[in-house]
């Protein structure tokens, strides 16, 4: 039988069991309370959601909240077809659209207007004939830029284009005398012969036999615009030699050609502008002349006639200039021995191809070298060049070469060879 001690004893068990059961539905209870708490979805998700405005941030973290550091992804725009200036492709160029550049009033502190260089040479369109300023032209020895195709040599907007039409074709023995003969106007004179439906320019001594023949004047370049007597010569030498040949000629009046020039003098004058940038010794330390052209040959430029360092591309154009500062003294750096007072660093933007990533990559040698001598780069005026005046320059090269293609004429093309010699 069981005890009465044995009952006691088996109450108790039971008692224990159930409250430490009870005891763990309890803990379980709260537990799960606790565990919606933390996980459950009453709380925003801080990648989808919006945040919560009612806890403000720390003053550390509000700047990030407000966006300051927000990403911005880049934008491309539509790309722009490319046009063609006058009636024939004498350049081909990326469109500016409608944009007009008035004259720039740059002070000299930041840049110095180019002057009309009478000792220049009219350079031949056909020894340069590049029109289309490649995007990617190489800069120095191994730039790996191609070589651009040949283009015609005469523009309509810096030439007074004169069109001589036969109806059998014209040989070569027929129009050689007057191609020397034209030479007497000046080098400003171009002949081109169509052949396949492509203007070709004619260089002697020739061997094919045109129908179609055109021949221009440049009106103007650094010199200035052509005179009327000029002008009227070429009329009259054009007339007599078409009918000479038994063909017709379309000639462009004095008084419009004249009125043209002018313009394409004017425009030449506002957009002629070359960029300096010096370097000078600090305190009125001098650089070793040959301790400058060691520098100038390991960054890659080589010597002119004149003694000065050009910076050259693949297509043996200038792309820079490194001369002497002193304007008492002779520009070249070869030549020259003993000491120098200061650099100067010069880009001619209309002859210059890419000229405003030309300036950017000049800059960096110029910072370089002045580094090496431990000189200063500075403005005409001889203050340190400073960030902002760095941009004034990239800005005017901008809005110079800006204009210059709104009239379709790419700088460092064959044209504007033409035109700023």
């Amino acid at each position: 039988m069981i005890s009465d001690l044995q009952l006691a004893i088996g109450g108790v068990v039971i008692v224990i069991i159930v409250a430490v059961i009870a005891y763990n539905r309890w803990q379980e209870s709260k537990y799960k309370k606790r565990a919606e708490q933390a996980f459950g979805t009453s709380h925003p998700d801080v990648l989808i959601d919006e945040p919560l405005t009612s806890s403000p941030a720390p003053s550390s973290q509000m700047a990030k909240q407000a966006g300051q550091h927000e990403r911005v992804e880049p934008r491309l725009g539509a790309a722009s077809p490319l046009v063609t200036s006058g009636d024939d492709n004498f350049d081909d160029l990326t469109p500016i659209g409608d944009m007009h550049v008035a004259p720039t009033g740059i002070t000299p502190s930041a840049l110095t207007a180019a002057k009309h260089l009478a000792s220049r040479p009219i350079q031949s369109a056909q020894d340069n004939s590049m029109d289309r300023v490649g995007q990617g032209a190489g800069f120095g020895v191994g730039g790996g830029a191609t070589l651009l195709p040949a283009a015609p040599s005469l523009h309509s907007d810096i030439d007074s284009i004169a069109l001589i039409l036969a109806d059998a074709p014209i040989e070569a023995a027929q129009y050689e005398s007057v191609i020397t003969q034209s030479k007497l106007l000046g080098k400003g004179v171009r002949w081109e012969g169509m052949q396949g439906g492509l203007w070709q320019p004619i260089t002697l001594p020739a061997i094919n036999a045109y129908r179609e023949l055109r021949v221009g004047l440049q009106l103007a370049d650094r010199r200035g615009p052509v005179d009327a007597l000029a002008v009227t010569q070429f009329n009259e030498m054009v007339a007599q030699y078409a009918a000479s040949v038994g063909a017709v000629s379309q000639r462009e009046e004095m008084p419009v050609a004249m009125a043209r020039a002018q313009a394409v003098d004017a425009f030449c004058a506002d957009t002629d502008i070359e960029i300096v940038v010096n370097v000078v010794g600090k305190s009125g330390v001098t650089f070793a002349v040959t301790k400058v052209r060691g520098l100038a040959e390991s960054n890659g430029l080589v010597a002119t006639e004149s003694g000065e360092y050009v910076m050259q591309d693949d297509h043996g154009r200038t792309l820079y200039t490194l001369r002497n500062i002193d304007p008492a003294e002779p520009p070249g750096i070869k030549r020259n021995t003993g000491y120098l007072s200061g650099l100067t660093f010069a880009v001619d933007v209309p002859r210059t191809p890419d000229a405003a990533r030309t300036f950017e990559r000049m800059f960096l040698v110029v910072m370089k070298i002045a580094d090496v001598l431990q000189g200063e780069v500075v403005d005409d005026n001889r203050k340190v060049l400073t960030a902002s005046g760095r941009k004034v320059i990239s800005d005017t090269i901008t809005r110079i070469t800006a204009q210059m293609e709104a009239r379709g004429i790419a700088a460092g093309s064959a044209t504007a060879l033409r035109l700023y010699a």
